[in-house]
């Protein structure tokens, strides 16, 4: 049961990376500043990945109580993400990319395991 969800919520991921790597360009093209542009496009993949997460994976209606906890989760994940890149690039000496996926799957774990046991409980 565990590995049927973990299996979705990598579907659900995915298709949030999708939603922002889509959104980001398209609002730098409208002229937004890059910071705001990747902070809204993150935001807005946030908000799509609990939506489907919420139906998709653990079967729960969507609420308010539980969104805002899956957006401290997400922000937690989004640390975890940037720390283990700047961790791996700089003190260890992996490329950039290799340690941005390393990043990736740490938070992606983070968020599985923090979606399962507190936010979707």
């Amino acid at each position: 049961m565990i590995l049927s969800k973990a299996i979705r919520y990598l579907f659900t991921g995915g298709l949030a990376a999708f939603v922002d790597l889509s959104v980001f360009p398209g609002l730098l093209s409208l002229g937004a500043p890059l910071g705001l542009s990747a902070t809204s496009s993150w935001l807005i993949a946030a908000a799509v990945n609990y939506s489907i997460t919420s139906r998709y994976v653990f079967n729960q209606a969507i609420s308010h109580k539980r969104a805002s906890l899956f957006l401290i989760g997400a922000l937690v994940g989004l640390s975890i993400n940037v720390a283990v890149t700047l961790i791996l690039v700089q003190q260890v000496g992996l490329s950039p990319l290799w340690a941005k996926l390393f990043g990736i799957g740490t938070a992606f774990v983070f968020n599985f395991l923090i979606n399962l046991v507190w936010v979707f409980r």
